[in-house]
């Protein structure tokens, strides 16, 4: 999904590792396009997905939440919302671009968690969105 992102904060370190303020959800993600210069406090384009490295496990949940959870300090994230037939909506609508979700169709209309080795972010020219 594409939406308009506040760049919070930028690692010294691991120089993908970018923190993204989105829809009034914050989070930490790895930005693996980045064909431009990005600063800490100014507004960009992004495309925001997800990564899963080994399996995807995904479980109903009935509290009825949408809501991205850190896991500890790195890159996993516990994604909790609404699951559809190819995204789901945190507050932050994730595409199922890999179309993991054709895997769970008792669960599409269902609120869901699913834990994600991380939030991939691409950063896209203004034109593109």
């Amino acid at each position: 999904m594409k939406y308009w992102a506040v760049v919070k904060r930028l690692d010294p370190h691991i120089e993908e590792e970018v923190t993204l303020e989105v829809e009034g959800f914050e989070f930490t993600g790895f930005a693996f396009i980045c064909p431009y210069e990005i600063e800490v406090g100014r507004r960009y384009p992004v495309s925001i997905g997800f990564t899963i490295l080994d399996e995807l496990i995904i479980r109903e949940i009935y509290e009825g939440r949408q809501e991205l959870e850190r896991i500890d300090e790195g890159f996993q994230y516990y994604l909790r919302g609404l699951l559809q037939v190819d995204s789901i909506d945190t507050g932050v609508v994730f595409t199922d671009e890999d179309e993991y979700f054709a895997d769970y169709p008792d669960l599409i209309g269902k609120y869901v968690e699913m834990k994600v080795d991380r939030i991939s972010i691409e950063f896209l020219k203004e034109d593109n969105i």
